[in-house]
């Protein structure tokens, strides 16, 4: 969803060629390849089982001031309010913590050779947060949930966050999409992050990930509730994402030939339109104008930097992102096995090209037009969603087995453990047919959509 805020690069943007090579500069020898990872979750005090706000007691404020105190994170402040940390390790690995609008606590991981080594910061985060947010004297405590979407509460029942940058979104975003503040109050994901060595490479990752997106979207379907309504779908996170901004969202058609390259992807981004530029610590609202426009003409007295260019980079959202790595970012957020599961399914299709090339066609001849209503379909019908080729469910086993032998093959290659051993918990999902969506619905009706059971019972 949103990313962290960035440091200014005053760096003068002065050709076309300059935000080309923005791109190439990401590329790493594949030896040197990574997986990042980042998990949003709900926070709901104990006392009352409500969304967490930012101030007061056991309010979100007072954690990120406790790690920073008592942990030694390094703050990152908004008009004096604490809205993001970063740890970095001895070994030069950062992580970071960030909030998302509604409150949503954000871990953006280190970048790691093993989704193991994911699973054990994944792990010691949630330690961590634990100790956090533990009752203590007034402070009531907090709940950290992973769900796709908030089950219980509808947008104005959640507090904002206090971020600059939000008020100038909130404001413009709903012009664009009746759904645009659902996206930033009550949702949650997991994400993945991975590397590219070359420009084809890139491309290449993006279009199979793209081609694929829909059946992973299935596999990790788990919001079928919005504020206390079956919305009849298994992933209504998804289908929020539809009804947000079709400027910055959604499946780029350019993505789906075997041509493109940063040229394309950059030609695409110029035309989103803007949010804000960054100066001395302040967001100036930008909201609607394109970074064409803004490298042609400027802003008063401000002139296009590539400081600029990286803020909008982050405020594109399309299924598929790419920066200096390329994002996953279409599942929605679930238990702990299931966020470790969702970098090696991907690792295990994206960093093997035999079995990058699999999946990719797996799906045959993909047209856009078809290929979105596959998305929609399975963001409504999950894996019972059809295709040409079979059922999804079907695809999800054939998709597994693809990402297995990939994580054998890349194991083989590297000496370590194969990962495919954290792919058990989608296996499950897809041999009995049952998504976390349907146990979600399952533990609604079994405990009568209680609120404060509900949340102990999906409880890290």
């Amino acid at each position: 969803m949103m990313s962290r805020d960035i440091n200014e690069n005053l760096v003068p943007i002065e050709s076309r060629e300059q935000l080309v090579e923005y791109f190439a500069a990401g590329e790493k020898p594949r030896e040197e390849w990574g997986v990042g990872t980042e998990h949003e979750k709900f926070m709901f005090r104990r006392d009352n089982f409500e969304m967490a706000s930012y101030d007061g007691d056991g309010g979100i404020g007072q954690i990120l001031a406790r790690l920073r105190d008592d942990k030694g994170w390094e703050p990152a402040y908004d008009n004096g309010d604490i809205v993001a940390l970063e740890q970095r390790d001895p070994d030069g690995k950062v992580r970071a913590i960030t909030l998302e609008p509604g409150g949503q606590f954000e871990l953006s991981g280190a970048v790691y050779n093993t989704v193991y080594e994911t699973a054990d910061e994944l792990d010691s985060h949630f330690e961590l947060m634990r100790e956090m947010t533990a009752p203590d004297g007034d402070n009531p405590g907090m709940e950290m949930v992973c769900w796709g979407a908030n089950p219980f509460f509808d947008r104005p029942e959640i507090p904002w966050m206090p971020k600059s940058r939000y008020k100038i979104m909130r404001e413009y975003m709903p012009k664009q999409g009746d759904l645009a503040h659902s996206m930033m109050k009550q949702t949650c994901t997991v994400q993945a992050n991975f590397d590219y060595a070359t420009e084809s490479d890139a491309s290449e990752i993006i279009r199979t990930s793209l081609l694929i997106s829909p059946i992973a979207s299935a596999i990790f379907a788990n919001s079928p509730f919005i504020a206390g309504e079956d919305t009849g779908m298994q992933t209504f996170r998804g289908h929020i994402w539809t009804r947000t901004d079709p400027a910055r969202c959604g499946w780029p058609e350019f993505m789906y030939r075997d041509d493109w390259g940063y040229a394309d992807y950059l030609e695409y981004i110029l035309d989103v339109p803007m949010f804000f530029i960054a100066r001395d610590g302040k967001y100036i609202n930008k909201a609607g104008d394109s970074f064409r426009d803004f490298m042609k003409n400027g802003h008063g007295e401000y002139n296009a930097t590539m400081g600029d260019f990286e803020l909008h980079l982050s405020t594109a959202f399309p299924e598929i992102r790419l920066k200096r790595f390329v994002e996953i970012r279409g599942a929605d957020a679930g238990p702990r096995d299931h966020m470790v599961a969702m970098p090696a399914l991907w690792k295990g299709i994206l960093y093997h090209e035999p079995a990058r090339k699999r999946a990719a066609d797996l799906l045959g001849k993909v047209d856009p037009t078809s290929h979105a209503q596959l998305f929609h379909d399975a963001y409504k019908r999950g894996l019972k969603a059809e295709s040409a080729q079979g059922t999804v469910r079907e695809l999800a086993g054939e998709l597994l087995s693809i990402s297995a032998d990939g994580l054998d093959a890349i194991a083989d290659a590297q000496g370590h453990p194969s990962e495919r051993l954290l792919l058990a918990p989608l296996e499950e999902i897809v041999n009995t047919g049952k998504s976390l969506a349907d146990q979600l619905r399952d533990d609604w009706e079994s405990l009568d959509g209680d609120r404060q059971k509900l949340v102990e019972k999906w409880a890290f």
